[in-house]
C-alpha cells in the first residue's frame, strides 16, 4: 500500500499542477461554475425534503428518480477525469501488480474537486431517509448503490479501450434505450423491480429489507469484479492499424476536394462521449411517436433544441480533438483556414443529420409534411446558430479533449451563452414558425455564419501556434 499511496501523491500534486497551469483556475470562470453550480446544489437540496415526505408515506418514486440522477453524473469524473500524470499503462514499467495499479486507477478518481462535490451531494441522499420506516436499511442500501455507480462507471471507461467492446456498448445502449421505452408504454413495474435504484428504494421502504440488500450486494461486487477483469483486459489490449482500417468510415470516401478532411473530422467527432447522450433521446423520442396516437408538435420542435445540447462542446471546440501534429499538416495542405473549418462544419452537420434522420419520417407519418419541413428549417437554423457562435469559440479559445471521453474544459460562461445563442431561432420557431419568420430567419443566420466562417478561418491561420500549443 506504500506504493500506491506514494504514487497517488504525485497524481495529486500533478493535476493540481496542470490545473493551475492550463488557466482553468481564473476569477470568470469560478464564479460561473460557483454560481451554476450553486444554483443546481440550491435546487437538488430543495427537492430532499419532498422526497422525505414521499418516503415516510412508502411511495419512492422521487427518490428512485434522483438515484438515477446520481448514477448518470457519477460517470463524469470517471470519464471525464483526464489529468492524471501517469496513466495506468504507462505505470506497467513499476514493479506493481495489477490489483495495485486498479487501486491506483480507482483512487486517482478522488483526486478531482468535482468528485467531492458529487460524493457530498450523493450522501445528502440520507437527509430524507430519516423519514423511510427503514432509515438504517435505506442508508446500507444507499452506499452500496454509490459503491455500485462507481464500479460501473470505472468498467464503462475501461472498456472505451477495446475497439470490439465499444461497439458492443454502443449495442447494448440502443437496446436498454428501446427496452426502457417499451417498458414505459406498458407501463411494466415488475420488469424494474431488479433495477439498482429500485432495489435501493425498497430496502428504505419495504418490510423485508434482507431481499433488496442482499441483491444490491451482489450487484456491487459483480460490478467491482467486473471493472477489475475489465481494467486487466484493458493493460494488455494493443490496437492495430490492421483493426482501425476494418472499420464502416474505412470503406466510406467522401467526395470533393474536402473528401479526406471530412471523413477525418466525422472519425473524430463520433469518438467523443457526449454525442451519444443524443442516441436514447431519439430512440425514446421516436418511440413516443410511433406509440402515440395524437402526439404533440410543440414537443417535437423542443426535442430538437435539446438533440443540439450535446453536441455543443463539437460544434464550439472543433479543434479540441485534434492533435499538434495534426495541425502541423494543416499547414502542409493546400487549404485555407476556411477550408479547413468548413470540413469541420461538414462533418458536425453530417454527424447530427445521422442522429436524428430517423425522427423524420415518423414526423411525416404523424404530422405531415409541412410541420416536418418547418423542423427540419428550425434544425438548419439551430444548426447555423451553433456553428456561427462555434467557428468563432473554436479558434479563440481552444481546449484539449480526449478520444472516448467527456469533454472537460473551455469557459463554462461562453458554454451557457452558445447554447442561449444557438438555441435562440429554435425558440422562436416553437412560438412563431410562420413561413416568413422561417425565411427571415434564414436570411440573418445564412449571413451570420458566412461572416463567422470567413473571419474564424482567416483567424486560424494567424493562431495557428497558438492553438496548437492548447492542444499540446
Amino acid at each position: 500500500m506504500d506504493r500506491v499511496t506514494a504514487i497517488l501523491g504525485f497524481q495529486w500534486r500533478a493535476y493540481w499542477r496542470r490545473f493551475h497551469r492550463a488557466g482553468n483556475l481564473t476569477t470568470n470562470n469560478a464564479g460561473v461554475w460557483i454560481l451554476f453550480g450553486g444554483i443546481g446544489v440550491f435546487r437538488y437540496l430543495q427537492l430532499l425534503p419532498r422526497t422525505g415526505s414521499q418516503l415516510a408515506h412508502g411511495d419512492s418514486t422521487r427518490y428512485e428518480a434522483l438515484l438515477i440522477g446520481i448514477f448518470l453524473v457519477w460517470m463524469f469524473p470517471v470519464m471525464g477525469e483526464s489529468w492524471r500524470s501517469i496513466g495506468s499503462r504507462a505505470l506497467l514499467h513499476t514493479p506493481l501488480t495489477p490489483r495495485e495499479l486498479f487501486l491506483i486507477r480507482l483512487g486517482s478518481v478522488f483526486v478531482s474537486p468535482v468528485t467531492w462535490v458529487i460524493v457530498a451531494c450523493s450522501l445528502t441522499l440520507g437527509y430524507p431517509l430519516a423519514n423511510a420506516p427503514n432509515t438504517l436499511a435505506g442508508m446500507i442500501a444507499l452506499v452500496l448503490f454509490l459503491l455500485f455507480s462507481l464500479a460501473t462507471s470505472l468498467t464503462i471507461a475501461h472498456v472505451l479501450s477495446s475497439a470490439v467492446m465499444r461497439k458492443l456498448l454502443l449495442a447494448a445502449m440502443v437496446v436498454l434505450s428501446v427496452l426502457v421505452g417499451a417498458l414505459w408504454l406498458t407501463k411494466s413495474t415488475l420488469a424494474f423491480a431488479w433495477w439498482p435504484n429500485r432495489l435501493t428504494a425498497d430496502a428504505a421502504v419495504q418490510a423485508n429489507v434482507l431481499r433488496p440488500i442482499a441483491a444490491l450486494t451482489v450487484l456491487t461486487i459483480a460490478a467491482f469484479g467486473i471493472s477489475l477483469w475489465t481494467f486487466k483486459s484493458g493493460l494488455q489490449y494493443v490496437g492495430s492499424r490492421r483493426s482501425q482500417r476494418l472499420t464502416v468510415l474505412g470503406l466510406i470516401h467522401f467526395p470533393g476536394r474536402l473528401g479526406g478532411l471530412l471523413k477525418k473530422d466525422v472519425r473524430y467527432f463520433v469518438r467523443l462521449l457526449d454525442v451519444y447522450f443524443a442516441l436514447p433521446i431519439v430512440i425514446l423520442f421516436v418511440i413516443y411517436l410511433a406509440s402515440n396516437p395524437e402526439p404533440s408538435a410543440s414537443v417535437f420542435r423542443v426535442v430538437l433544441i435539446i438533440l443540439f445540447l450535446p453536441c455543443i462542446s463539437i460544434a464550439s471546440n472543433c479543434f479540441g480533438l485534434d492533435r499538434p501534429l495534426g495541425l502541423d499538416r494543416y499547414s502542409l495542405f493546400p487549404r485555407s483556414g476556411r477550408d479547413i473549418l468548413l470540413s469541420k462544419n461538414r462533418a458536425f452537420a453530417l454527424l447530427f443529420m445521422i442522429l436524428v434522420g430517423a425522427i423524420f419520417p415518423f414526423a411525416v407519418w404523424k404530422f405531415g409534411a409541412g410541420v416536418t419541413a418547418l423542423g427540419f428549417i428550425e434544425l438548419v437554423l439551430m444548426a447555423l446558430a451553433y456553428l456561427s457562435w462555434g467557428n468563432w469559440m473554436s479558434v479563440r479559445d481552444p481546449y484539449k479533449m480526449q478520444f472516448y471521453r467527456f469533454s472537460a474544459g473551455g469557459s463554462p460562461a461562453d458554454a451557457i451563452i452558445g447554447m442561449l445563442f444557438g438555441s435562440v431561432p429554435g425558440l422562436i420557431m416553437v412560438y412563431s414558425g410562420t413561413l416568413r419568420t422561417a425565411v427571415l430567419l434564414m436570411l440573418v443566420y445564412s449571413a451570420l455564419y458566412y461572416l463567422s466562417l470567413t473571419r474564424s478561418g482567416r483567424r486560424f491561420e494567424q493562431r495557428r501556434e497558438d492553438i496548437r500549443q492548447s492542444l499540446s
